[in-house]
């Protein structure tokens, strides 16, 4: 079994980071040509932002059965999960950024934090390269690992690995891909570039 599968829509900044990530993502998987088990021969699927909506809400039921079946989905904002995922029930909410150019001003922060400091992922990719800006919030699942969490304590980015017959989940709010893509927000390369390398070690710790 395949260790990271990548999903695009064929947006230019997502091929840009399927190129950019090569070496730690085993395949490049068409959204609009998605078959029945086609994510199977993966321990992890990664669902970029701004993939396209039509496309996950057709295909939706393929992500299901994949996590059903114990898969690892990993999922980016703004993709609207509630809308196309069952298996795992994680609420949405709309939620703006207070200021979208607090990057760019002395002592400014975006309102989130990382409330478990010691899970892995968050010693994997410190708090400085998970900010620039998100989109919605989530309701923390019961059993879920929050990752990054807004002040008010919803979630920015949550790790579920308490899902039945062994299926594992990370949701995030924040668009990484998008940004990176494009050359755009320092930060999300900086995130991508500690998060593969840490995904595919996870992936891996999952056996053949």
């Amino acid at each position: 079994m395949k260790d990271i599968g990548f999903v695009c829509s064929g947006d230019g900044a997502q091929l840009q980071c399927a190129e950019d990530y090569r070496d730690y993502l085993d395949a490049t998987l068409y959204l609009r040509d998605l078959r029945d088990g086609d994510l199977d021969d993966f321990k992890a699927i990664v669902v970029p932002d701004f993939s396209n909506q039509d496309l996950l809400r057709a295909h939706g039921a393929k992500f299901d059965a994949y996590l059903a079946r114990g898969g690892f989905l990993i999922v980016f904002e703004p993709n609207r999960m509630d809308t196309w995922l069952t298996t795992a029930q994680v609420q949405w909410f709309a939620r703006e950024t207070e200021d979208w150019k607090w990057w760019m001003k002395p002592g400014g922060r975006m309102e989130a934090y990382q409330p478990e400091p010691l899970h892995p992922m968050a010693q994997a990719i410190p708090l400085a390269d998970m900010c620039w800006h998100f989109f919605g919030a989530f309701r923390l699942p019961a059993g879920a690992a929050p990752i990054l969490n807004l002040d008010d304590d919803e979630g920015c980015l949550i790790y579920d690995q308490t899902l039945p017959d062994g299926g594992r989940l990370i949701a995030s709010t924040v668009d990484p891909h998008t940004h990176h893509g494009r050359r755009f927000m320092p930060a999300t390369t900086r995130f991508l570039d500690r998060f593969y390398p840490w995904l595919k070690r996870e992936a891996a710790s999952r056996g053949a």
